[in-house]
């Protein structure tokens, strides 16, 4: 620890290095924290001290009310330094670390949650594990001042019970994460038991899964639909539309500036939980393309373009690439930036006020501490039939962008800068797919600078950054940067207009060939960090979603996706060996294992190829036809000229300069529409 006398700060530890937001926030505490390292992992090892390692990430409100409470507490934080050696991470600079501990956390407390609070020996075997704690005892929570104290005191006293006990813990929790279950055979009932457990758990007065805290879940959703879709059951089709026009219309939803919070504290899904995440935004803009497809839905277009723009204006660097997240606080209060009297809505909008406030449900008593979180409900839809403004809608956008001119001189919460390839590769999908449904070009040139930004800054050396900030590349390869990202490509091969967008098909395997190099394993699954790492107890892996899709299922969907692109049998083997490998899981977790089962659905289907040759207006509105309907398991490969080396172009090049539009299914092809019109009549056979 330095007592620095250059600057304001009375304290300045190890983490003043670091180029994290979040680590970075806390290098000014009186803890004399550590990054996660060699130099720390060798100095608990020297003293044989056990490790305080605290995992969180920059908008997580519970780390920043932790931290303010005692971790710039100096009586706890001398308690630390003199008893432990004290680690912080960056879960989203360290997800392995993260999967690995929370796995530990859930095992011996039974829930798991940010900040995480692990205490470990220093051979990294976990002893104790807790989430937040309190200052001192409170809420039936134990005091972290008094947890400090025992376990310093436990360890001095009992090390060979403590270690001995880290062991038979080590020994459970690590079988669990490698995932050894027999196969199984691969069939279709999975996707059916899977749907039907999460029905059970279907909140059917208000949409969503459960009571509060509500997540977004966009994962299950898409699968509701999915299967609604194949069976004809519409309770599915009804459950998602639910729950997705709850979202859209709830305080979740930032309904004035677009994007969506992690989740909401509340059943109704008014109240958020305020923090906005990359990774939420991107899966919320897929899910709600498909349920536009399917319902073509006015709300949830307009959904998928608010969140684009959302992330455009409030997450996107100069370089092209995407933000991590915006913090839930500011001035040190959470939700401050979005909430309203009615007062000041009043001041702002003076006589145009009474409709609005009364469209987005704002009263004086407020609906959090006082305040308003805007809404939209049946009451809403009430207000907009009886009103005699004529152009109802046109007077809501006035109101809206009037109150934003207010609200953008708030004190703004902090943005996480970092960029993480893997949640750009999810919001590169997202901007793909929203470009498909809407025709607005500056998502595809979002997702081309992405690519580009990627391509040119994050890979170099036949290596994939994991987080990128201020210039500086994080260490180590990621699973989770692959498959996200080669997902991502994909879909903007498809989407890409321009006579070069193979460049992206290209690059997409050369990520895919790099990720089964680096993680396959023996049984043909694979591992979150490629080998030989010292600093990990466990080489973990992840088929099992959790916030984000599982990387190893995701990847298994890409390398089946890009067999039927490129036809090259090494993906569609690798993929069809992995599935079988997590057959038993499939079998016996189906339910958390939703992109698993999207891959399988992908595996068994119907194989359904689009290829059109030709350039011009006739193509535009092919594809814009073709990208209206739902088709989740369709590939796309468009040429100009079919001078495009895949064996889909294969005999297929435009004549009398008519565009020539092949779908195919199952390797059998309708002959070539030259019309949109044949086009969509050879779509509708499909079905």
């Amino acid at each position: 620890m330095e007592n620095s006398t250059t600057d304001k700060h009375k304290y300045t530890n190890h983490l003043i290095h670091e180029s994290s937001p979040y680590l970075l926030s806390h290098a000014h505490n009186p803890v004399e924290w550590y990054p996660w390292g060699e130099r720390a992992l060798a100095k608990a090892r020297e003293l044989d001290r056990p490790i305080f390692l605290s995992i969180g990430y920059a908008s997580c409100h519970w780390c920043h009310v932790m931290e303010r409470e005692s971790f710039e507490n100096e009586e706890i934080a001398d308690l630390m330094n003199k008893n432990f050696v004290s680690i912080k991470v960056d879960r989203e600079q360290r997800p392995d670390l993260d999967h690995i501990y929370m796995a530990f956390t859930t095992a011996m407390t039974g829930s798991g949650g940010w900040p995480m609070s692990v205490f470990l020996t220093p051979e990294l075997k976990p002893f104790f594990a807790g989430t937040y704690f309190p200052p001192e005892d409170h809420f039936g929570r134990p005091g972290f001042k008094k947890v400090l104290a025992e376990i310093a005191s436990a360890y001095a006293e009992n090390r060979e019970q403590i270690v001995t006990s880290s062991h038979d813990i080590f020994g459970t929790v690590a079988a669990y994460l490698k995932h050894s279950l027999s196969e199984t055979k691969l069939t279709r009932e999975v996707t059916g038991r899977a749907a039907s457990g999460l029905m059970r758990g279907f909140d059917s007065a208000y949409g969503g899964f459960g009571n509060e805290p509500k997540f977004p879940h966009s994962q299950e959703l898409s699968l509701f639909l999915r299967f609604g879709r194949e069976t004809g059951d519409l309770s599915y089709l009804q459950a998602a539309e639910k729950s997705l026009t709850a979202m859209a219309n709830g305080g979740i939803r930032d309904q004035l500036g677009g994007g969506f919070a992690r989740y909401s504290v509340d059943r109704r899904w008014i109240v958020p939980h305020f923090e906005k995440m990359l990774y939420d935004n991107a899966l919320l803009v897929n899910v709600y393309v498909e349920a536009w497809q399917i319902t073509k839905s006015d709300l949830y277009k307009d959904t998928v373009a608010t969140t684009l723009d959302f992330i455009l204006h409030e997450m996107t660097d100069s370089s092209g690439g995407f933000y991590s997240a915006l913090d839930a606080d500011s001035e040190g209060e959470e939700g401050k930036f979005y909430i309203w009297t009615a007062d000041e809505i009043q001041d702002v909008l003076g006589e145009d006020a009474h409709p609005f406030m009364e469209y987005y449900n704002v009263s004086d008593e407020g609906n959090f501490e006082g305040n308003n979180i805007l809404h939209v409900n049946e009451h809403s839809r009430r207000i907009r039939e009886s009103s005699d403004i004529k152009d109802f809608d046109g007077y809501l956008v006035r109101c809206r962008e009037k109150l934003m001119e207010v609200r953008s001189k708030r004190v703004r919460p902090d943005t996480d800068d970092k960029i993480l390839t893997s949640w750009n590769g999810l919001a590169l999908s997202a901007f793909c797919k929203g470009f498909q449904i809407t025709g607005d070009r500056r998502y595809l040139q979002a997702a081309t600078r992405n690519a580009g930004f990627v391509r040119e800054t994050m890979f170099g050396d036949g290596k994939l950054t994991h987080a990128y900030r201020d210039g500086v590349h994080s260490e180590g390869q990621f699973l989770e940067d692959y498959a996200c990202y080669v997902r991502g490509l994909l879909d903007l091969y498809e989407s890409d207009e321009s006579p070069d967008r193979m460049q992206w098909l290209t690059f997409a395997r050369t990520l895919a060939d790099s990720a089964m190099e680096l993680f396959l394993d023996d049984h043909g699954t694979f591992y979150l960090r490629e080998d030989g790492l010292d600093d990990l107890i466990v080489r973990p892996k992840e088929e099992s979603d959790s916030a984000t899709p599982a990387p190893g299922s995701y990847m298994i969907m890409d390398l089946l996706k890009l067999n039927r692109l490129t036809g090259d049998r090494k993906y569609l083997m690798a993929g069809e060996r992995a599935l079988k490998a997590i057959s038993g899981l499939l079998e016996q977790q189906p339910q958390s294992m939703t992109s698993a089962l999207f891959a399988l659905d992908y595996y068994l289907s119907g194989k359904i190829e689009i290829v059109v040759v030709g350039k011009g207006e006739t193509r535009r509105q092919m594809l814009e036809s073709l990208y209206s309907q739902y088709m989740p398991n369709k590939v796309v490969a468009v040429s100009d000229d079919g001078s495009d080396d895949l064996p889909l172009f294969e005999g297929r090049e435009p004549k009398d300069d008519m565009v020539h539009a092949y779908v195919c299914e199952n390797s059998t092809c309708k002959m070539p529409a030259t019309t949109v019109h044949e086009f969509e009549h050879r779509l509708g056979e499909l079905r």
